[in-house]
């Protein structure tokens, strides 16, 4: 009877650490990319939960309270693993923004087509930065810093029935600095632009006999495209700087979650 009850035990914790794990790989950059199938998230979930059973099994305490404990647990250890994924999937957030701003300013944005994957609005230049911000997390092995991170969750957050304090003012503050980032990273683009289009106006005040209306959007699109070219070798310092950002409000959560 111990033994049926020791398997038990071990069958409940391994699903715990699956739940954490599977929340993570659901929405994490790279691990929860548009591209990749459920199906290979399922068992990249079960094989990254079966490495670290036997690291985190020893240091998880039983405790009692039948299927209701066990099931609020479940719902804990998900939630964990789905913030963690969130938070760092506000790097493709930022970087989506700034490119749907840049299209806005090209405008791209009049001609983006029906992603028949989702059903949402493809942008050119936000579509763009989404995949050049994936090779570059792989490049720099930032999934393989993804996955220290969460093992290391589990010494803020160990899987215990305690619940998760409020944290809805953490989650306002981040968002505003979402918003503030996807500026900082159009505006080198955006900002030309603009300037671009106020020059334009002064030129047909001043000489009105120009047909500048036809002349302008391609101008407008290669000059575009000419900064954004210029800028794009800064992208990696700033997706660099982002991972570092997300780490940092993973750690001030968890730190705030700490048990």
């Amino acid at each position: 009877m111990a033994l049926l009850e020791n398997l038990q035990w071990n069958v409940l914790v391994f699903i715990l650490i699956f739940c954490r794990w599977a929340g993570m790989v659901m929405l994490t950059p790279v691990f929860g990319a548009r591209g990749v199938p459920p199906i290979i998230r399922l068992v990249l979930s079960l094989s990254l939960s079966l490495i670290v059973y036997p690291i985190l099994m020893p240091a998880v305490t039983p405790f009692d309270g039948g299927v209701p404990a066990f099931t609020a647990v479940v719902f804990k250890e998900t939630l964990v693993g789905l913030t963690f994924g969130f938070i760092l999937n506000l790097i493709t957030f930022i970087m989506m923004g700034a490119g749907e701003l840049i299209d806005f300013q090209l405008g791209f944005i009049m001609g983006s087509t029906i992603d028949p994957l989702f059903g949402n609005r493809s942008f050119i230049a936000g579509n763009f930065l989404l995949i050049l911000t994936t090779m570059i997390l792989l490049a720099t092995n930032a999934h393989h810093m993804m996955i220290a991170a969460m093992v290391k969750s589990y010494s803020y957050i160990p899987i215990n029935p305690t619940h998760i304090p409020d944290s809805s003012a953490f989650f306002v503050k981040i968002l505003g600095q979402t918003i503030l980032l996807s500026l900082q990273i159009a505006m080198p683009i955006y900002g030309a632009l603009v300037i671009a289009n106020v020059g334009v106006g002064l030129l047909a005040k001043v000489v009105p006999q120009l047909n500048l209306l036809n002349l302008f959007f391609p101008v407008k699109i290669v000059f575009g495209l000419v900064m954004f070219y210029l800028t794009i070798t800064l992208l990696g310092g700033e997706v660099s700087r982002l991972v570092d950002i997300s780490f940092g409000w993973l750690d001030e959560l968890f730190r705030g979650w700490r048990q």
